[in-house]
């Protein structure tokens, strides 16, 4: 049945683009994710800015020293420049073919704290506005074609 055929042929090349616009969206997603996390983390010597990290369907474990050592936020803008430049790149290998979810992680030992508001840098909260952040970027975002 032809009918059907060129249905089923219609449908394949549908779900091809469906799934081409949520890799898109969850892309840009984590990017903004990323960019928010790493600029609204406050910052002393660079550690807790640098330890931003992407990685696909799993969280990373490692933890890395300041990207561009600094003290009292000298090199702020250095190390948010590096880690979503190193980030980057891993956010965009994202396959929705082959990966399922893309991680930001942080494991320097107090960014919990800084994330509480004890700097006085930073709003509390610093990480849920990145997710919120994130979040607009996709709120209108189109997945469907017409």
């Amino acid at each position: 049945m032809a009918g059907l055929d060129d249905l089923a042929k219609r449908l394949d090349r549908i779900a091809v683009r469906v799934e081409g616009n949520v890799e898109r969206a969850m892309k840009d997603c984590a990017q903004v994710v990323l960019r928010s996390a790493v600029e609204g983390t406050p910052v002393d010597t660079g550690t807790a800015r640098s330890n931003w990290t992407p990685e696909l369907d799993r969280a990373f474990e490692g933890l890395f020293p300041a990207r561009i050592p600094g003290t009292m936020g000298s090199t702020g803008d250095a190390n948010s420049v590096a880690t979503i430049e190193a980030g980057a790149p891993i956010i965009e290998a994202f396959d929705i073919g082959t990966n399922r979810e893309i991680h930001i992680t942080n494991n320097a030992g107090h960014i919990q704290a800084l994330n509480d508001g004890h700097s006085k840098q930073a709003p509390a909260d610093f990480v849920r506005i990145a997710v919120i952040e994130g979040l607009a970027t996709v709120r209108g975002a189109k997945i469907l074609d017409d």
